[in-house]
């Protein structure tokens, strides 16, 4: 009896004290979503300070672009405080996210944009991590489609 109790007890206190992955999870889809939201807005309004707010300010922030694989945030910061040059339009559908991990979500979402005339599109990816309550991007890249 007594060991049975001891099982029982040590049983509660595992299952009050796990943490609810499925809320986690829920609750990180979430917050990434919104993180995308208004780092595409922030385009839109062509706020390049907003715009970088939503990026990992570390060494280890990856750019992957069809021609380039760059790192670090201040050489991409300082390029993008240089330029004031925006999407005329920017069409981002719906991003497709992918919980990896507490704290890490995967999202793709397919893009038109429309520049000086010309237009592309193609799909931007982004994986972003949890850093202090704040969602960052720590992985971006861009695939343009071939035509």
């Amino acid at each position: 009896m007594r060991a049975s109790s001891v099982l029982l007890g040590v049983l509660v206190i595992a299952a009050c004290g796990a943490p609810d992955m499925e809320e986690i999870r829920r609750r990180d889809l979430e917050e990434a979503e919104q993180a995308f939201r208004s780092n595409i807005a922030a385009i839109h309004r062509r706020d390049a300070e907003g715009y970088l707010a939503h990026y990992l300010d570390s060494p280890e922030l990856v750019i992957a672009g069809g021609d380039s694989l760059r790192r670090g945030f201040l050489p991409f910061a300082e390029a993008r405080r240089a330029s004031n040059e925006w999407p005329d339009t920017l069409i981002a559908g719906e991003p497709v996210l992918v919980w990896l991990a507490p704290g890490v979500v995967y999202g793709a979402y397919p893009y038109t944009v429309v520049e000086r005339g010309d237009s592309s599109s193609g799909w931007s990816e982004r994986v972003f991590i949890k850093t202090g309550g704040a969602w960052k991007v720590a992985v971006t890249s861009r695939i343009d489609r071939c035509d």
